[in-house]
Formats: C-alpha cells, sequence, structure tokens
C-alpha cells in the first residue's frame, strides 16, 4: 500500500514543527485504548460476571486465554507497522477496537440467542464468547493502538525524545488513572451496555482523527526529527548517539532486550492482576469499592510527577539508572499489595504504583529507538509488547487463583516482591548496546 504523507495536506507547510502534532495525536490514540487496557476492562468485571453467569475464575480463564493468544501476532503487527506506517496501523487497530466494544456492549444477547439455538449451556457459550472478545479487545486497543500511537511520537523526536515524552505521558497518566472513575460514572447514569456503546463511538471518531493527521515519520514529509538539528546534549557520551540500526533479531540477541523487556512485562503482570481485581482485592481487606477505585487518583498524581521528571532526565542520563528506580517502585507496589491490610500498607502501594507507572511510561516508548534505532522500531517493540500482553493475561487468573486459594490476596504480594529483586540484580548488566 503507497503511502502519501502530503494528504489531506502536507506537514511540512505547518507554520511550526509537525512534530507537535504527532505527540498530540499519539497521546489521544494511547488514550483511546483505554477500554482495551486493564483498567478499562476491570470496572466492567463484575458486571460481565454477573450477565455472563461466569465466576471470577472463569472470567479470568477467558481473558488470559484471549489476551495471551493476542500476545503471539504482536510481533509480526509490528512489522505490518514498519512496513505500512501508522496512519494505516492506527486506523485498522481502533476500527477493531470499535466492533469489539459493540460487541461487547450485546456479549448477553449473543450469548443468549447461541445458546438457545445450539442447546448448549449458556454459561459455556459466554466463556467462549468472551475469550474471542478478550483476543480482540486486547490485540486492537491495549496492543496494536498503543503501538502505532506511543511508536509515531518517538519517531518525530529524537534529542528532543525525553521532553516529548514527558508531555505525552503526563496526559496519558492522568487519563489513564480518572478512566475507572470516568467508566464508572457512566455505568451509574447508564448502564454496562450502554457505556460500551459509547466507548464504541470515542473510538470511531478517533478513526476519522487518525487519518488527517497521523504521518508516520519526518523524513517521508520532507522534515526531520526534532525539526531542526540540534547540538549534542552531552557531546563525550556515546550512550544518546544511534550509531547501528538493529534488526529484530539482533535485538532479540542482546542481554538488555530482556531485562528492559521483562521488567515492563513484570509491570504489566502486577498493574493488570491488581487492577482486574482492585475492587475485590480491597474487599478481601475490609475495604469499599470506592476507596479501591479511588488509589488511582493519588497514584496518578505520583506518576504523572515521576513520567515528567523521568523522560527530562532520559534526555541527559542512562537508562539502566531509570530502570533501577523503576523497579524500586515495582517492589514497592507489590509490598503495598502483601500489607494492604495495614494502615501503611495503602500508602507504600500508593507510592509504589506512583513510581512504577510514572516510569513504565518512560521506558516503554524511549528505550526500544534509543536502544536499537528507529528502522525496525515496529517490529522491536512488537515483540516487546508481545511480551508485556501476555504477562498482563496470566496475571487475572494468578491472583484469583491465589485468592480462591488462600483468602488473600497477600501472597501474590510477596511473590511480587521477590521477583522484583531478582529483576533488581539482573538489572546490573543492563547496558545501551549502541555502546558495544
Amino acid at each position: 500500500m503507497k503511502r502519501n504523507p502530503n494528504y489531506p495536506f502536507a506537514p511540512k507547510k505547518f507554520p511550526f514543527f509537525y512534530g507537535w502534532v504527532s505527540l498530540v495525536a499519539g497521546t489521544l490514540g494511547v488514550l483511546c485504548s483505554i477500554p482495551g487496557q486493564t483498567m478499562g476492562v476491570s470496572v466492567f468485571t463484575d458486571y460481565l460476571m454477573e450477565s455472563l453467569q461466569l465466576s471470577r475464575d472463569a472470567l479470568s480463564s477467558a481473558y488470559l486465554i484471549g489476551t495471551v493468544t493476542s500476545s503471539f501476532f504482536l510481533t509480526y503487527a509490528g512489522k505490518i507497522y514498519d512496513k505500512f506506517g501508522a496512519r494505516f496501523t492506527a486506523i485498522i487497530a481502533a476500527l477493531g477496537l470499535t466492533i469489539t466494544l459493540m460487541l461487547f456492549s450485546v456479549s448477553n444477547k449473543i450469548t443468549a440467542e447461541i445458546s438457545e439455538f445450539t442447546d448448549i449451556s449458556f454459561t459455556v457459550i459466554a466463556f467462549i464468547c468472551m475469550a474471542l472478545l478478550f483476543f480482540f479487545l486486547r490485540f486492537s486497543g491495549q496492543g496494536v493502538l498503543t503501538l502505532a500511537s506511543r511508536n509515531l511520537i518517538m519517531k518525530w523526536f529524537d534529542q528532543r525524545r525525553g521532553l516529548a515524552n514527558s508531555i505525552s505521558s503526563a496526559f496519558q497518566s492522568f487519563g489513564f488513572a480518572v478512566s475507572p472513575l470516568f467508566i464508572a460514572m457512566l455505568i451509574g447514569k447508564f448502564n454496562w451496555s450502554i457505556t460500551y456503546q459509547i466507548l464504541a463511538i470515542l473510538t470511531l471518531l478517533f478513526i476519522g482523527f487518525a487519518f488527517v493527521f497521523f504521518r508516520d515519520n519526518p523524513e517521508e514529509c520532507g522534515l526531520i526529527p526534532d525539526g531542526k538539528k540540534l547540538k549534542p546534549k552531552v557531546k563525550t557520551n556515546p550512550t544518546f548517539q544511534t550509531k547501528k540500526q538493529y534488526t529484530l533479531k539482533e535485538a532479540r540477541n542482546t542481554w538488555v532486550f530482556w531485562v528492559f523487556a521483562l521488567a515492563l512485562s513484570f509491570n504489566a503482570f502486577f498493574i493488570t492482576g491488581f487492577t482486574f481485581n482492585v475492587i475485590s482485592i480491597f474487599g478481601s481487606c475490609g475495604l469499599s469499592e470506592q476507596k479501591a477505585l479511588s488509589v488511582f487518583i493519588p497514584a496518578s498524581v505520583i506518576s504523572i510527577i515521576t513520567a515528567v521528571v523521568g523522560n527530562l532526565i532520559s534526555d541527559y542520563i542512562r537508562l539502566q539508572k531509570l530502570l533501577i528506580i523503576f523497579l524500586l517502585g515495582c517492589l514497592l507496589a507489590a509490598l503495598g499489595v502483601a500489607t494492604l491490610a495495614y494502615p501503611f500498607g495503602y500508602y507504600v502501594l500508593i507510592l509504589g504504583n506512583g513510581i512504577m507507572g510514572g516510569l513504565f511510561s518512560v521506558l516503554a516508548a524511549i528505550t526500544w529507538p534509543r536502544f536499537y534505532g528507529r528502522e525496525h522500531l515496529g517490529a522491536i517493540s512488537g515483540l516487546a509488547m508481545s511480551m508485556i500482553v501476555f504477562s498482563s493475561a496470566i496475571a487475572p487468573l494468578f491472583f484469583s487463583r491465589i485468592f480462591t486459594l488462600t483468602g488473600s490476596y497477600s501472597l501474590a504480594g510477596y511473590i511480587g516482591v521477590v521477583t522484583a529483586i531478582l529483576l533488581l540484580l539482573f538489572s546490573g548488566k543492563a547496558k545501551n548496546p549502541q555502546l558495544q
């Protein structure tokens, strides 16, 4: 498919650098993926369980099957991104997400009709239906739309990449934090089915926006990253110079890829398990649903501050140092879940989630273009994204089974603490491969 970056207008003729438009466009793209993200799914969990007559373990299992399956296709989706660009990839992903959200809104009716027609148990059909819908939801929303939108921003900036991502991350963190309360408000005003339809309409509107404003990279528009050549920020530090454009195979053969990818995957695993079961986790400690949902607000404040500071200093320091701080945040978040029954656990959880969430947005976006270049960014970030999605898939059932077996989520927290400590030990050798 031939790309025409000058349709419906030429970015080169803009009165200012078009990268700032791409920054806004990419940020909106990530925010539009919220219905496919864990925080978007978690608010609907109890309603889906009741409407589809599924237990928490059954719904978590359907989520596991759908999300794991979707993760297997994300590396290929990254290659599609490299070939066809951000505009095409984002539009297709948003279209898939729109259709999926509409199907979710009538999933109970679809299940009932299929069950009546086939004479198969309603619960069995409901489980199959949820597994399929979770596949499309996670692949299109959490996976492809996020990948295309995040990489869009990274391709338009080089030395200002940290600054650009700091602005984007601040809005992303705020949007992700308030989205559970916003979705819960819509459900309270209407119902869960109509809320899914409202989210589908909003995503549909984004398709037109992406068609008009998404451009894959500055070079195809006759521009250069950052809008102009800048003097090196740190002339004597080769960490920030991209000397080699790595292929996917070459990136896979570097130690640092797996350290960073596993660390980001742990974040996805833990935050997904926590968010998917957040109401149940707080309820098991005698805390209300309102307190459970409100935990995202103070965490978002910390997350925004951490993201802004982390992105700004990422232009000047090695990402390995940010990785260590990120993993300390992971450790605190896990410890918070383990000790939530105690008064201090709530505040440890907020602090950990804030640090972890803020620096995730830094590392997930900046690491791959800095370490491996922009030429094969889609394929490399696609593999990392597949690991992240896979990790997020197994988390809800993992948390759910621990609660079923022990009556508490504390064990999940303590396992998270041990994992974070191991990753901290591995991070000692996580050097930029451009230095080799």
